[in-house]
C-alpha cells in the first residue's frame, strides 16, 4: 500500500507545479485577473518599485506608443491595455522583444504580452503597443503584473492616463467584454486528481 500512495503524493506534487507556476509564460486563466499562480503567495504591498514609461501622452490610430517597465530586472509579467470602467483589452502588441510573447487572451488574441522565460528582463526591453482601430475609449492606460522572483510580484502597475488624440475619428463606443478566464488548469487539474484515484 505505500507505494501507491507514494505515487499518488508524487502526482499530486507534480500537478501542483505545473498548474500553480510558469515560468513560460502567464496562462489564458490570468488575463482577466492579471493575478500569476504562484500558490499561496500574495502580491507585494504598493508602491511597487516599477515605473511604466511611456513615449506619448495620447494615443491615433496607426501611431504606435512604445513601453517600458523602469526599475530592477524581472523575470515575468503581464501587460495589457485597459480602461477604468472594464477589463476589455484594447489595442494590439507587436513583435513582442526577446524573452517576451504574445498571450492569446479570450475576446483579443492580440491584447496582452506575457514572458516566455524566466530570463531577466529589465528596462531596455520596449513593449510596442498600436491603437485599436475602432472602439477607442476616451482614455486608456497601460498595467501589468512584474515578477520580480516566483515569490516576489506586483500586481496593477499603471502607466500614466493616455488620451484619445484630438480629431481621431476612432468610435468610443464601448467593445465587448472578455469570455470570461479560460479552463484549461481546471481541466488538468482534474485530470491530475483523475489520475491518482487511479494510481490509488
Amino acid at each position: 500500500m505505500i507505494q501507491p500512495k507514494l505515487s499518488a503524493l508524487l502526482v499530486l506534487m507534480t500537478c501542483n507545479a505545473i498548474t500553480f507556476s510558469y515560468p513560460t509564460g502567464a496562462p489564458t486563466s490570468a488575463c482577466e485577473t492579471m493575478m500569476p499562480r504562484h500558490g499561496s503567495i500574495v502580491p507585494q504591498p504598493n508602491p511597487s518599485p516599477y515605473i511604466m514609461k511611456i513615449n506619448s501622452s495620447s494615443y491615433q490610430s496607426g501611431r504606435s506608443i512604445q513601453v517600458q517597465i523602469m526599475g530592477p530586472p524581472y523575470k515575468g509579467l503581464l501587460l495589457q491595455a485597459r480602461t477604468q470602467s472594464n477589463t476589455v483589452l484594447y489595442g494590439t502588441w507587436l513583435q513582442p522583444p526577446q524573452n517576451t510573447k504574445i498571450l492569446a487572451c479570450p475576446g483579443n488574441t492580440l491584447g496582452a504580452i506575457t514572458h516566455s522565460n524566466a530570463n531577466l528582463k529589465d528596462q531596455s526591453t520596449t513593449y510596442i503597443w498600436m491603437p485599436p482601430k475602432s472602439d477607442c475609449p476616451n482614455v486608456l492606460y497601460f498595467v501589468a503584473t512584474v515578477v520580480e522572483a516566483f515569490d516576489v510580484y506586483w500586481l496593477g502597475v499603471r502607466s500614466a492616463l493616455i488620451t484619445k488624440a484630438p480629431g481621431e475619428t476612432c468610435s468610443s463606443q464601448i467593445g465587448l467584454a472578455s469570455d470570461g478566464m479560460a479552463l484549461q488548469p481546471v481541466i488538468y487539474f482534474i485530470l491530475c486528481l483523475q489520475l491518482v484515484f487511479f494510481v490509488v
